[in-house]
């Protein structure tokens, strides 16, 4: 958070517009909160403002991220201070950004967050690992981390999983409006 107050924050301190701001916080999950603060959306945050929680901060953040309707979100990291109230706003707000036509970049190392996208790379390296459906991609993950009784006796067999998923995107996957 930056030193300003929460609609401040929420509308990166550029041109604040109420009704976006409070668009942006309701799609976030996060107006009832803001207006329990004890000034609403003027409460001033940052250094001697009021005091957030961490998951708080990031649906904040969220709302930032939402402000203004953009076409492009990406999400670094977007779940890893959430209680499980804010896991379920995160993953709604995915799902309405996507039917509305909106391209997301979801950055994470935990897989509860997946279950509202439509497709996943895995990157180790910077080289990619696999590409695909959640579904396909998901199911490949599981299979790898609990290695079966006969994967294990037979380390002759040649390996799936992930590895029969590896597919660098083409142009049919990438989906840009002119």
């Amino acid at each position: 958070m930056f030193d300003g107050t929460v609609a401040e924050n929420i509308a990166r301190f550029g041109e604040l517009d109420p009704e976006k701001v409070i668009q942006a916080a309701q799609r976030a999950g996060m107006h009832e909160l803001i207006l329990r603060l004890p000034e609403g959306y003027d409460t001033p945050l940052g250094v001697g403002g009021s005091a957030l929680s961490g998951g708080q901060k990031q649906r904040i953040g969220l709302a930032r991220a939402l402000y203004g309707d953009p076409a492009l979100v990406v999400l670094d990291e977007p779940n890893s201070n959430l209680d499980e109230a804010g896991e379920r706003a995160l993953s709604e707000t995915i799902g309405e950004l996507t039917a509305r036509g909106c391209t997301t970049i979801l950055i994470t190392h935990r897989t509860a967050s997946l279950d509202a996208v439509q497709k996943i790379m895995i990157l180790a390296e910077g080289t990619v690992r696999a590409y695909g459906p959640r579904t396909e991609i998901l199911t490949a993950m599981r299979a790898l981390a609990v290695p079966s009784p006969v994967a294990a006796a037979s380390r002759a067999a040649p390996r799936k999983g992930l590895a029969a998923l590896h597919r660098v995107p083409d142009k049919k996957d990438i989906h840009l409006d002119a």
